[in-house]
């Protein structure tokens, strides 16, 4: 599991500490190099793509990067949706919650065009509804969700 926040430098180390504190999931900051495994939680740093590369032995690591330079944000969803549908294809379900702007759309499009799924946060839960409106009038959320009801949703999924 990997997550994209729009959050300062600094922040998501902070945050991703917090979150360990609270699931029970393991959550860290991701770092160059990690392993991807089950029950894991990458968090994105902030100022850095999170991208994804499968090596010889299988495995499949993390890649932070400032490149690409081009994105409004970084991290960006967008890379890290790109990046997961080239590795994983049909097995990625990406998530699309509250936040302004577009950053996911280009990403969900990766993960639909290999056969992957989208959910999106319903209007109703969201804070902002730009990213996950800006999904959905593009054709690509298979399902949207109310924020309540997401977790159970992607383990219905899984």
């Amino acid at each position: 599991m990997a997550i994209v926040l729009d959050m300062p430098v600094g922040y998501t180390s902070m945050y991703a500490k917090r979150l360990n504190e609270m699931s029970l999931l393991k959550v860290v900051e991701a770092s160059e190099g990690e392993v991807l495994e089950p029950g894991v939680v990458f968090i994105a740093p902030a100022g850095r793509h999170l991208t994804f590369v499968r090596h010889s032995d299988g495995t499949v690591r993390t890649h932070l990067d400032a490149r690409p330079f081009d994105t409004l944000h970084r991290p960006s969803v967008d890379v890290m949706f790109q990046s997961a549908a080239e590795v994983f294809g049909d097995r990625i379900l990406g998530v699309v919650m509250t936040g302004m702007g577009s950053d996911g759309t280009q990403g969900s499009a990766w993960i639909k065009s290999r056969g992957g799924s989208i959910f999106t946060e319903d209007s109703e839960s969201c804070i902002v509804y730009g990213m996950p409106r800006s999904v959905v009038e593009a054709g690509l959320s298979d399902r949207s969700v109310t924020l309540d009801c997401m977790a159970q949703a992607i383990l219905d999924r899984l």
